[in-house]
This record gives C-alpha cells, sequence and structure tokens, in this order.
C-alpha cells in the first residue's frame, strides 16, 4: 500500500503518519522509471540507426544528417522542455484527487503544443537559412538544409504526443511509450531503406531521406499513443475523448509559465555540452574525436537518471498534490539517492575501463588515448550529473522551475563554460581544462540543486505542520 491518503475535503494539509516503505518506493519509482529509460535508449538508436545507414551513401549524407539533426534536435528540446510542464501539472491533480480537472487540462496542453510546433518550425527554418552564418563548409549548407525541411513538420505531432505521454505517466502507466518507440524503430529503418537508397519506385534522397522517415515515425508513434490513450478501458472514467474546448489564453500561458524556465534550462545545458565541443576543436582532430567518444559513453549513462528524473517528477508531484509533503520530500530524496548510487557505480567503471571502452569506438591509438583521458574526467562528474538531474526532477515535481533554470544557467555557464574556457586557453591544462569546467559545473548545479530541494521541501514541511497547530 501507499503510504499516504488523499487529503479529505475541508483540510489544507495531509502529513504521512506511517513510516515511509523504502522497498515499496523503490519498486514503485523503477516501474515508472525503466521503460522510459528504454524508450530514451530506443530513441537515441534511432539516430545511430541513421548515422551507420548515412555511412554507405556519402561522406557528405553524414556530415548534412550531423548537422541537420543538430539543428533539428535543438528545436525539438526547446518545445519539449516547454511541454514538461504537463507532467508536474498532472501529477499535482492526480494526487489531488481533482480528476475532473484533468481532461480541459491535457486540451489546452493541445493547443499549447499546436503554439510550440509553429514556434519550433520557424525557429528550424531560421537556422536553416543561417548556416553560413556559423561558417559551415559550403558543400554541405544544402543537403542539410533538405534534411531541416524534410523534418521539421513532424514537431507539431512530437509535442502534440508528449501530451497523452504526460497523463499515462501521470498515471504510473509507462509501458505504452517504450512498446510504441520499439515499434516505430523498424519502421524509422524501412523508411530509410526505401527514401535515402530509392527501393520500390521510390526516388534516392539520401539525407533527406532520412529525415522523411524520421518525420513519419514520429507521426505514427504519436497517432498510436493517441489511440492507446484515448480508446484504452482503464482511462475510460476521464472521457478524454469528449468534444474539443477553445483555447483558453490565461490558462495556456500558466502552462507556458511553467513550461518555459524548463525549455531554458535544457538549452543551457546543451548550449554548454555545444560550445564545449566547438571549443574542443581548436585542439584538433584528435581531441576533438577524443571528446565526441567520451561525451557519447557518458550520454548513454545519464539515460539512467535522466528516466528516474521524470518519474521522480510523477511520485513527487503525486504526493504534492495529495499535500502530503512529507511523502514528497522522502520521494524526491530517494529518487537523488537511487540516482546518486548508479552513477558512482558507472563513474567507478569508466574509471577502471575507459581505455577499453574507448578502443570500441576506434582504432586509432592516438584518439582512444585522447578518449581515455577524457573518460577518467566523465567518470568523475557521473555523480553530480546524477544529482543535478534528480534534484531537477523531484523540484519539477513541486512545480519549482524558475529557480533551477536559474541555478542551472550560472552554473552551466558562469563555471561550466567560463572556467573552462580559461583552463583550456590560459593554463597548461590545455584540453583537459575544458573538461574540468564541465566537471566543475556540473558539481556545483548538484550542490544548488540540492540544496534548493532540500529546503523547499522541508519548508513546505515546516509552513504544512504550522498550519495543523493553527487548525
Amino acid at each position: 500500500m501507499l503510504s499516504y491518503a488523499p487529503p479529505t475535503v475541508g483540510y489544507t494539509t495531509q502529513m504521512t503518519t506511517t513510516p515511509f516503505a523504502w522497498r515499496h518506493e523503490t519498486r514503485q519509482l523503477l516501474a515508472i522509471a525503466l521503460p522510459i529509460i528504454a524508450a530514451q535508449l530506443l530513441q537515441m538508436s534511432m539516430g545511430v540507426i541513421d548515422t551507420l545507414m548515412a555511412g554507405r551513401i556519402s561522406p557528405l549524407a553524414l556530415a548534412a544528417i550531423a548537422l541537420g539533426t543538430s539543428v533539428y534536435s535543438f528545436a525539438m528540446l526547446l518545445g519539449i522542455g516547454v511541454m514538461m510542464a504537463m507532467t508536474p501539472t498532472v501529477s499535482q491533480l492526480l494526487g489531488a484527487g481533482d480528476n475532473h480537472l484533468i481532461r480541459e487540462e491535457l486540451r489546452q496542453g493541445l493547443w499549447l503544443a499546436l503554439c510550440v510546433g509553429v514556434v519550433a518550425i520557424l525557429t528550424s527554418m531560421g537556422l536553416a537559412q543561417s548556416l553560413s552564418w556559423f561558417g559551415v563548409e559550403p558543400s554541405i549548407i544544402p543537403e542539410a538544409q533538405r534534411f531541416i525541411y524534410w523534418v521539421m513538420w513532424s514537431l507539431p505531432f512530437i509535442f502534440l504526443a508528449v501530451v497523452p505521454r504526460a497523463f499515462n505517466e501521470a498515471k504510473r502507466n509507462t509501458l505504452p511509450m517504450m512498446w510504441i518507440q520499439l515499434l516505430i524503430m523498424p519502421l524509422n529503418i524501412l523508411g530509410n531503406y526505401l527514401f535515402m537508397f530509392g527501393h520500390a519506385g521510390f526516388p534516392a534522397m539520401g539525407a533527406a531521406g532520412a529525415a522523411l522517415s524520421t518525420g513519419i515515425s514520429q507521426v505514427v508513434g504519436c497517432l498510436l499513443l493517441f489511440t492507446y490513450t484515448l480508446k484504452t478501458p482503464r482511462y475510460r472514467s476521464y472521457d478524454l475523448a469528449k468534444r474539443m474546448t477553445r483555447p483558453d489564453p490565461a490558462h495556456m500561458m500558466q502552462l507556458l509559465r511553467l513550461g518555459l524556465p524548463i525549455s531554458v534550462s535544457i538549452s543551457m545545458e546543451v548550449g554548454m555540452f555545444m560550445v564545449v565541443a566547438l571549443l574542443m576543436g581548436s585542439f584538433g582532430v584528435t581531441a576533438a574525436a577524443g571528446h565526441q567518444i567520451a561525451l557519447n559513453v557518458a550520454s548513454l549513462t545519464f539515460m539512467v537518471p535522466l528516466g528516474t528524473a521524470m518519474a521522480l517528477t510523477v511520485q513527487v508531484g503525486n504526493a504534492v498534490g495529495a499535500q502530503s509533503y512529507e511523502l514528497a520530500r522522502q520521494r524526491g530524496q530517494l529518487g537523488i539517492l537511487l540516482c546518486a548510487g548508479f552513477m558512482l557505480f558507472s563513474g567507478l567503471n569508466l574509471w577502471l575501463w575507459g581505455e577499453q571502452i574507448a578502443s570500441w569506438y576506434s582504432k586509432d591509438l592516438a584518439v582512444v588515448q585522447a578518449a581515455s583521458h577524457f573518460l577518467l574526467f566523465a567518470a568523475l562528474f557521473q555523480l553530480g550529473d546524477g544529482i543535478q538531474v534528480s534534484s531537477a526532477g523531484a523540484l519539477r515535481g513541486y512545480k519549482d522551475t524558475l529557480y533551477p533554470m536559474l541555478i542551472t544557467t550560472f552554473c552551466y555557464w558562469v563555471v561550466g563554460v567560463a572556467l573552462g574556457w580559461y583552463l583550456s586557453h590560459y593554463t597548461s591544462f590545455g584540453a583537459s581544462g575544458l573538461w574540468i569546467g564541465l566537471v566543475s559545473g556540473l558539481f556545483m548545479a548538484a550542490l544548488l540543486l540540492g540544496l534548493r530541494f532540500n529546503s523547499l521541501s522541508k519548508g513546505l514541511i515546516n509552513t504544512a505542520s504550522k498550519e495543523t497547530v493553527l487548525s
């Protein structure tokens, strides 16, 4: 059984009186998180497959996909950041027992997704037209632009899919997203085969064919998730298929105020790693290649705390909605500890086996040595990365997004980028200085976000205790 009950009508707070069931809560958190982690890894694998298949065409196709994917992913992450406001909102409504408000929340989320989709498409078009400003090799630009144009139309569908996804996550039902991602992966491979290489009567589109295949896969995934959510008997009581209501600008602005800081936080982190990668290019091909390998390995291990953080938003938000603030704090602490424990284990393995891991990526001895050296720094920041992302996930459960945005902006750019740039250019650290900046920025974010979670969660408990005494 859960260790709390929803508040009864007329009460302003509901405090937990039973001991925290660590084992049960761990199982429940992992049951939500593991399918999310699997879905994230499957999503990443689609990009890997695109790259592998493009390698059979030409280096130009590879470069176009790499550049086009960067632009597409940037616009996609900004929009998803805004739409991530849906998960804590629905989770808190479920925890509070306000089921009658959920349907309207989802409807306004759909309108917001369409608006965000239009902005994301315009952003993609603007970036596509500005590639020459970034010093991109002129021969790559036309192919990269074609890739962007052939995939950007699918962005609104990605954001629309976040709405039923948020509802399913809030209901602790994350398996459908994993199965859908598993289903669309072979569809993406088939699309690549048909459109990239020109089989079955289709023209050979090269990199643009991979873009079209990706777009179709995303649309099919969106339709499958909507179909499941609207048709499954387990959600029949919510009457989700009832007629659509008109957009409510005030309601949409509430979601935007919550989601925009999440979007900025994501862009700050993505931007930090992008700038560091660009700065690494000044240290030569070997350093840049080694950096990319180390970053790719770190990105894979990051999927575990990232998925756990998403599940943590649900668990904490549900408890906050029920005004069980002690339970919310304990769930947050549990998730942060689990992420820290996994990343300690991950860091130890990177430290011990870094050279072996690097050799899987390249046979060039110099590249392997550079990558294994950078993996030592990646091993160090594993702990900080796990704590900062899980703390941010727990804070989203409280709908606390503004302070995390300010914290991450400072830590990623003032500490991470600025310190890394200084150490790499004005000290003897060289390329290693950039990684010292990354380690410092992530640990600073972990410290400040952890303190913010501790202060906010404890403050709500104290406030609720005072109100209980006064009543």
